[in-house]
């Protein structure tokens, strides 16, 4: 009598398991892969520093993406820079950096990813729509502007970055931060972290999978390691060597596979995921600068 007890409720909490990783499975992983925190504007502009405007594009699917256009001074940029933030931050973000660009000739685009900021959308797709978006603001650069047009991205901005670079080669240059592989990879890696260690690598495919079906995309399509082997523009990579994020030897990776002829890595020793800039400070800023000079 008690084995037949302990039978059914055994088949009793096997049950309740199964439905509720079905239910993590199904109905709150894939919302939080595809759908971001979206930061608030805490940040406003500095006119001392710099000419600037807020813009509106629309993208190919008719959203609206909220961004700012900064031009140094005296109004004659030598390039343009695309300035693409990682998930779950905005534009804002890289003010500072526009500022700092501004300043040594350069002008920048500064915007809202989808499903982030004061963009419209609602799911991130971690380039696989967002590169369209980068191509929808290179037209509104060039319509006045005809100077040479670069890419610069943190994280998520960097797979964008990369995805962009491979498809518009209007894009001449670009700066790529903190990136990953593959976005099936990182998937795997940050679920591990956040099970100390244990993998489960059905369930993530599971979710990565519903979640492609959600935001109308397919996952296993966005692999910047693909994507570098198509890139021949001048291009930057770096990478904090203390990244508990995104390993660093994703940027070694992603280094080695690049296509591009004039390439250039660069170490941040000691550095996060969240403080590249900080960390390399002044000197990482002007070695990234020369190497754009050097490849206008």
């Amino acid at each position: 009598m008690k084995r037949k007890k302990a039978l059914k409720y055994c088949i009793v909490l096997i049950m309740v398991l199964a439905v509720g990783f079905y239910y993590l499975t199904i109905h709150i992983l894939p919302y939080n892969i595809i759908s971001p925190y979206r930061a608030q504007k805490i940040h406003t502009v500095n006119p001392n520093a710099y000419y600037s405007e807020e813009i509106s594009v629309a993208s190919l699917d008719n959203l609206t993406l909220k961004g700012y256009y900064v031009m140094p001074l005296d109004c004659n940029p030598k390039a343009t820079i695309i300035l693409v933030h990682g998930i779950g931050s905005n534009k804002e973000y890289h003010l500072g950096l526009a500022e700092k660009l501004a300043k040594v000739g350069f002008a920048s685009v500064l915007f809202d990813n989808r499903a982030h900021g004061e963009s419209e959308g609602t799911y991130c797709t971690y380039g696989f729509f967002e590169k369209n978006d980068i191509s929808k603001i290179i037209d509104y650069v060039q319509i006045d502007n005809k100077t040479p047009v670069g890419i610069w991205g943190n994280s998520l901005g960097g797979a964008i970055a990369i995805q962009a670079l491979a498809k518009d080669k209007r894009l001449q240059f670009g700066v790529i931060e903190s990136t990953f592989t593959s976005l099936q990879q990182i998937v795997y890696d940050y679920q591990a972290r956040y099970t100390k260690g244990i993998a489960l690598p059905w369930i993530c495919d599971i979710s990565l999978k519903e979640a492609g079906e959600i935001a109308t995309f397919p996952p296993q399509k966005v692999k910047p390691i693909e994507a570098v082997k198509k890139i021949t523009q001048p291009v930057i990579i770096s990478h904090g060597d203390a990244d508990a994020n995104i390993s660093f030897n994703y940027g070694k990776s992603l280094f080695n596979n690049l296509a591009s002829e004039k390439k250039h890595f660069i170490t941040i020793e000691g550095a996060d995921h969240y403080n590249v800039s900080r960390i390399g400070g002044d000197a990482y800023f002007r070695e990234v600068i020369t190497f754009l000079n050097n490849n206008l």
